[in-house]
């Protein structure tokens, strides 16, 4: 058997200790190595890149989001960064530091605040992004392009389930 299909030592004891307790489904370990993959390369990222551009990975993801698909309200970009709003505040404080964005209020609503990425975070993207990118493939480096693909799918699939 593949030393890549054998459950890890965290991911054994986990089961276990679940089994124990009646709960073990093959759900705890699916959602669990997501998890767990997750934080693993979000850790990576902000110790071998962000920090060194004064970013964290959360300040990344709402630069990201705002590069990527332009401006958006505020409640929308805590939404889409996966932050409460009021984080969302202190991140887009730090990324303003940077110059990286600007908050501006909504041109229908004075109570609305629209967060746009400016020139400079602009230029930051796309100097850090393709460094970035060389972490996500490196991370699924010893997939097939088939692996990779079906993966995708499952993952899109499982996204959706827990979208509803």
């Amino acid at each position: 058997m593949s030393k890549l299909t054998i459950a890890t030592g965290a991911e054994a004891d986990a089961k276990a200790h679940l089994q124990k307790h009646g709960i073990y489904g093959k759900s705890a370990s699916v959602v669990s190595n997501i998890f767990r993959i997750s934080n693993l390369i979000r850790n990576h990222a902000e110790t071998n890149l962000l920090q060194d551009y004064g970013l964290s990975f959360s300040g990344f993801t709402a630069l990201w989001v705002l590069w990527v698909w332009g401006p958006l309200e505020t409640n929308k970009l805590a939404q889409e960064t996966g932050v409460a709003k009021s984080t969302l505040t202190g991140i887009l404080k730090t990324l303003e530091r940077g110059g990286n964005t600007k908050r501006d209020t909504h041109p229908d609503d004075k109570r609305r605040v629209v967060a746009s990425v400016t020139a400079e975070g602009q230029a930051l993207m796309q100097k850090i992004y393709p460094m970035f990118h060389q972490i996500e493939d490196d991370a699924v480096s010893a997939l097939s392009e088939q692996d990779l693909d079906a993966t995708k799918d499952m993952l899109r699939m499982i996204l959706a389930t827990v979208s509803k």
